[in-house]
């Protein structure tokens, strides 16, 4: 199936699509001051991770179900090649992005959008959780 707008038009269409300030990364952001973390919102480093705890270093993406393929394997695949290519694209980049960063020691906490609106306190257990991990290998 061909796209219905046309290439100028479908450009305009995804620009509206916001990178930053999403549902899930405000939800994520409550998440976080109910834990009591310190953290910065959108920090300038590879990877463009959403939140970053920079004392554990621990960064924090909010992965969207549909634009990061979430159960992609599983699920019936959109119909059109370009959204194909783009979710393979995107989960491709999401694995390049972690690897690096864990090289660099940082550690990668990625949170899909379905368990930040419905199981927020599950991602909150999570985060404590490494805090306190991070937190005990920098003290020693």
């Amino acid at each position: 199936m061909a796209d219905i707008f046309t290439k100028e038009k479908r450009s305009w269409v995804m620009s509206r699509i916001r990178g930053k300030d999403t549902k899930i990364e405000i939800r994520m952001n409550e998440i976080l001051q109910e834990t009591g973390t310190k953290y910065r919102k959108h920090p300038e480093m590879y990877g463009n991770p959403d939140f970053v705890v920079k004392e554990e270093k621990i960064v924090i993406f909010c992965d969207g179900d549909f634009w990061h393929g979430y159960n992609y394997r599983k699920k019936r695949k959109p119909p059109q090649k370009f959204w194909r290519e783009k979710i393979n694209r995107n989960m491709k980049r999401d694995v390049r992005i972690s690897r690096k960063l864990r090289r660099q020691g940082w550690s990668v906490l990625r949170f899909w959008e379905h368990d930040i609106e419905k199981r927020p306190r599950v991602c909150a257990g999570k985060i404590k959780r490494k805090i306190k991990e991070r937190g005990l290998s920098t003290q020693q």
